[in-house]
């Protein structure tokens, strides 16, 4: 049984067992009161409701900021990945053969770090049921190990 339910036979209760013993007008008036408050627990709880309400919106709001954030940094290094890309591929083309073999071995980890930018970016815009914290943690320690890998 649920506890509205409970609570709603207990106040009927109280009411038949009073009603039992008392005059008209104390029944009138018992009744009275017990309307009163069950108005004012309806009350309090639409307050609640409201109130958890607006908390969810807002935090919603504060994560899709934190989204378009993560979404500008991982652009932001995805470019600069693909410049550094284009950078070897001017290297490599006025290079000597053996600096071509570790000018492609720098493209080709270059190349690996854009991938996995990709890949974050792929789970930020899906729709993925994760703990938001810990997701944007992970996301966050990802690109520092990118920009680590770049430099």
């Amino acid at each position: 049984m649920n506890h509205t339910r409970m609570k709603n036979l207990v106040i009927a209760f109280i009411i038949v067992s009073t009603c039992f013993s008392c005059s008209r007008d104390e029944k009138k008036d018992i009744a009275e009161k017990t309307q009163d408050a069950q108005d004012l627990v309806e009350a309090k709880a639409d307050s609640v409701a409201d109130k958890v309400k607006y908390g969810a919106e807002e935090a919603g709001e504060n994560i899709l900021l934190e989204k378009e954030a993560l979404v500008s940094k991982i652009d932001n290094k995805k470019d600069e990945i693909n410049k550094k890309l284009k950078e070897a591929d001017e290297d490599i083309k006025n290079a000597t053969i053996q600096e071509k073999a570790r000018l492609a071995a720098k493209k080709k980890g270059l190349q690996q770090s854009l991938d996995e930018l990709d890949k974050a970016l792929d789970d930020l815009k899906s729709e993925k049921k994760r703990d938001w914290k810990e997701f944007k943690n992970d996301l966050n320690k990802q690109i520092d190990k990118v920009q680590e890998k770049i430099q």
